[in-house]
C-alpha cells in the first residue's frame, strides 16, 4: 500500500517545480518592475544629447510634421536615429501629450521593458538551457537589479526597448533553426529582425546570425524567407535614408545624418587606420569597464585577474551551449564585433545587452557544478572565478545603490545644461535660433530652434581636438550655413571654441554675457 505513494512523490514534486515556475517568474517581473519605477525621475531630456532626438523625433511624428528635426531650421528630414523607438514615443504621447510632464511616462516605460528582459532572459536559460531554476532566475534578479540597466532606463533611451525585443525574439529564433517551420512563421520573425533593426540599428546582426545557423544546417530555403522578410522591412527606411541622407553641413552629419554613411566617411578620410586606431581605442575602454564593475578589489593586478575570470567563464558558457543557443551566441559576437570597430564610448552599447553578458557568467558556474567530464582543476578554477566576479558585481551593484548612481549622469548634465536653457529663455527672442552643445535640450524646453557647436566625427573621436579644430570644423560652419543670432555655451570645448572665433580677423562672435555656469555670443556676420 506505501508504495503506490512513493512512485507518485517524483511525479507530484515536479508537478510543484512547474507550477511554481510561472510564479517565481512574476516575482522576477515583479522586482524587475519595481526596480525600473523606483529610478523613475523627473529631471529633463537633453542630457546625453539622444533622449532629446528621440522625444523631438516623436514629436514630429505626434503632430504629423513627419520624421524630422524640429530644433533644425528647414525640418531636415530624421536619417541618423532608426524611426521605431520615436514613433513607440509618438504612439504614447498621443495619450500623454503634454510636455515635460509625459518625459516621466516615456521614463516608466523603461520599467516595463527592463521586466520583459529580466523574465525572458530567465525563460532563454531554463527552456533552451535546461538550465536550473536557481540559475535560470539568479539571471533574472541579476538583471531586474542590474545598475547599469537602471542607468539606461533612468533616461529615454533605446536600449532597454530593443533589448526586451532582442531577448523576446531569440527563444524563436533557436527554435528556428532546430527544426523547420511554417513559411509565414519564417517571414514573420524575418520582420520582427527588422524591427528590432529599427529600434537599434546593430539589432541586424540578428539576421546574420541565424542565416549562420541556419545555413550550418542545410537550410537554405528558411535562411532565404528570413533574409528576404528583413530586407523588406528594413527597405522603406533604408531608401528614405538614401534619398533625404548626406545633405546637411558637414558639422550637422556626424549626429544627424546617417551611422553607416558617417562610419564610411571616416573610413575613406582617414584610411583603414581608422578601424584600427579605434579598436586601439574601444577595447580598452571595454576591459576598463568590465574591470571597474566586476573586480572585488582595485588595482592592476585585481583587474587583470577578473578579465582573465570574465574569459574563463565566457569560454565554459560557449562550450556548454554552442549547440542549444548557437543564434544567441552568434548574435553577442557579431555585436560587440561592431562595437569594437565604431567608434564610440563602448559602455551604452555593452549595457544594451548586458543580460546576456550575466548569463555567461551564470553559464559557466552552471557548468563548474554539472559538467563531470571536466577535469576537477578546471572546474574548481571556474568556480573561484565565478565567486570572484560575483562579489566583485555585488559590491559595486552596493556601491551604485548606496549612491544613486542610475542617475549621476542625469544630474550631472542637468546643473550645467540648465543654467544655459534659463538663459536662452530670458534673453533671446521667440523665433530667433540658437548654437549650443545642448541644442536638443535648448529646442523642446526653451522653444527656439537650435544647432550643434562642436561636430562629431571619426577623427574628432580618436583625437582630441584643439579649440582651433573644434571652432573651424564645428561652430564656424554651422554660422555660415544658419542663420545663427546667439551662441550660448557652458564649459569646456565648447567654451574655447567660441573664445577662438572672437580673437579670430575678422572675428565671427562678439562677447555678449557671462554667467554662471556659461557665456553668451553675438554672431557676426562673415
Amino acid at each position: 500500500m506505501e508504495a503506490r505513494p512513493r512512485a507518485e512523490a517524483p511525479i507530484v514534486a515536479e508537478r510543484r517545480a512547474v507550477a511554481w515556475w510561472p510564479v517565481s517568474l512574476c516575482i522576477v517581473a515583479g522586482v524587475a518592475l519595481v526596480a525600473g519605477l523606483a529610478v523613475v525621475d523627473g529631471l529633463p531630456v537633453g542630457v546625453v544629447a539622444d533622449d532629446s532626438m528621440y522625444v523631438i523625433l516623436a514629436r514630429a511624428l505626434a503632430t504629423g510634421q513627419g520624421f524630422r528635426y524640429l530644433n533644425v531650421p528647414g525640418l531636415p528630414a530624421g536619417t541618423h536615429f532608426p524611426p521605431g523607438y520615436p514613433a513607440l514615443l509618438a504612439l504614447v504621447s498621443l495619450v500623454s501629450p503634454a510636455f515635460p510632464a509625459n518625459v516621466v511616462v516615456f521614463k516608466a516605460l523603461n520599467a516595463l521593458f527592463l521586466a520583459v528582459a529580466a523574465v525572458c532572459i530567465a525563460r532563454l536559460l531554463r527552456r533552451r538551457l535546461g538550465l536550473g531554476a536557481g540559475w535560470s532566475l539568479t539571471a533574472g534578479v541579476m538583471t531586474a537589479v542590474s545598475v547599469p540597466l537602471l542607468i539606461l532606463g533612468s533616461m529615454v533611451l533605446s536600449e532597454l526597448c530593443f533589448l526586451a525585443l532582442v531577448l523576446a525574439l531569440l527563444p524563436a529564433l533557436e527554435r528556428l533553426v532546430d527544426s523547420p517551420a511554417r513559411t509565414i512563421d519564417v517571414l514573420l520573425l524575418g520582420a520582427a529582425i527588422g524591427v528590432c533593426a529599427l529600434v537599434r540599428t546593430h539589432g541586424v546582426v540578428l539576421l546574420p546570425a541565424v542565416v549562420l545557423a541556419l545555413s550550418a544546417r542545410r537550410r537554405w530555403r528558411d535562411a532565404m524567407l528570413v533574409s528576404a522578410a528583413t530586407i523588406a522591412t528594413l527597405l522603406p527606411w533604408q531608401l528614405w535614408v538614401a534619398r533625404h541622407g548626406g545633405t546637411l553641413p558637414a558639422p550637422m552629419l556626424g549626429m544627424y545624418d546617417s551611422y553607416a554613411a558617417w562610419w564610411l566617411r571616416g573610413v575613406r578620410d582617414m584610411g583603414p587606420s581608422m578601424i584600427t586606431a579605434t579598436v586601439a581605442k574601444t577595447v580598452p575602454e571595454t576591459t576598463v569597464m568590465l574591470s571597474v564593475l566586476f573586480s572585488p578589489v582595485k588595482g592592476g593586478v585585481a583587474h587583470a585577474v577578473t578579465l582573465a575570470s570574465i574569459a574563463l567563464l565566457a569560454a565554459a558558457a560557449c562550450a556548454t551551449c554552442w549547440r542549444k543557443l548557437p543564434v544567441t551566441l552568434l548574435f553577442l559576437g557579431g555585436y560587440l564585433a561592431i562595437v569594437v570597430v565604431w567608434p564610440f564610448q563602448t559602455a551604452r552599447f555593452v549595457w544594451a545587452v548586458w543580460p546576456l553578458l550575466l548569463a555567461l557568467v551564470v553559464i559557466g558556474a552552471s557548468a563548474a557544478a554539472s559538467r563531470r567530464d571536466w577535469a576537477l582543476p578546471l572546474r574548481a578554477a571556474i568556480v573561484a572565478a565565478f565567486v570572484w566576479v560575483a562579489c566583485g558585481y555585488a559590491a559595486y551593484e552596493t556601491r551604485a545603490v548606496k549612491g544613486k548612481w542610475w542617475s549621476s549622469i542625469a544630474r550631472a548634465n542637468t546643473a550645467r545644461m540648465a543654467p544655459l536653457v534659463r538663459w536662452i529663455i530670458g534673453n533671446t527672442a521667440p523665433g530667433e535660433v540658437v548654437a549650443s552643445e545642448y541644442e536638443g535640450a535648448v529646442y523642446l524646453y526653451a522653444n527656439r530652434q537650435a544647432l550643434p557647436i562642436v561636430s562629431l566625427t571619426p577623427r574628432q573621436y580618436l583625437h582630441d581636438y584643439t579649440a582651433q579644430e573644434n571652432a573651424r570644423e564645428g561652430l564656424q560652419p554651422v554660422l555660415d550655413a544658419y542663420p545663427v543670432r546667439t551662441v550660448v555655451v557652458g564649459s569646456g570645448k565648447a567654451f574655447d571654441a567660441a573664445q577662438y572665433l572672437v580673437k579670430t580677423t575678422p572675428p565671427r562672435l562678439a562677447p555678449r554675457e557671462q554667467f554662471a555656469g556659461g557665456a553668451a555670443y553675438t554672431a557676426l556676420a562673415r
